[in-house]
């Protein structure tokens, strides 16, 4: 398959629910939830770039667009279609509530979070990626220091908070592909 088109996708986001924080049932609340940083890394054939897009950036429009002529997209516990036991993931979920299109409804879509079920693998990406032996250069960072640091973005526009936060988005993007190699090597 290396030369199918392919998008990696991973988002951020800030819970402005109704929830209270640390609530198991903000991460179902989707409406809640309002993207940061949406990361799509295309690859395949000769195209291997990266999109990110910030805040109000983030668009129906845009997203579609950039997802012109990709076969597959890849995300990790990302589907909005229920898996045999009836479970939907967090990113298209979320997708659908902000910008009103079901992704993998338009397009064929792997989540690894079921092949890594398949191969005794739970938890989240990042303990996934210990387990596979995969390292991040950007340690230490999860979900809640996303949604923090987009705050604090927001509160002092402190340019340099931005950008690690698109760096940690970009390190997740990236280990999508890791870990779906990881996962057919074992």
């Amino acid at each position: 398959m290396p030369n199918r088109k392919r998008a990696y996708l991973d988002l951020e986001t800030d819970y402005v629910g109704r929830f209270p924080d640390g609530d198991p049932r903000m991460f179902r609340d989707y409406a809640g939830h309002r993207i940061s940083v949406l990361g799509v890394r295309i690859s395949g054939g000769e195209t291997d770039q990266l999109i990110q897009w910030v805040g109000e950036e983030v668009s129906k429009q845009a997203v579609l667009q950039a997802l012109v002529g990709v076969e597959m997209l890849v995300t990790y516990n990302g589907r909005s279609i229920p898996d045999g036991d009836g479970r939907i993931g967090f990113d298209f979920p979320v997708i659908a509530a902000q910008l009103g299109v079901v992704l993998d409804r338009i397009f064929p879509h792997t989540d690894l979070v079921l092949g890594c079920w398949q191969k005794g693998l739970y938890g989240g990406l990042k303990k996934v990626e210990s387990v596979l032996g995969l390292k991040r250069t950007l340690p230490g960072k999860d979900g809640r220091w996303a949604m923090t640091s987009w705050r604090k973005y927001g509160q002092t526009g402190d340019a340099r908070l931005l950008e690690q936060l698109l760096a940690y988005n970009r390190e997740d993007v990236m280990m999508l592909e890791k870990v779906e190699q990881a996962l057919r090597a074992r």
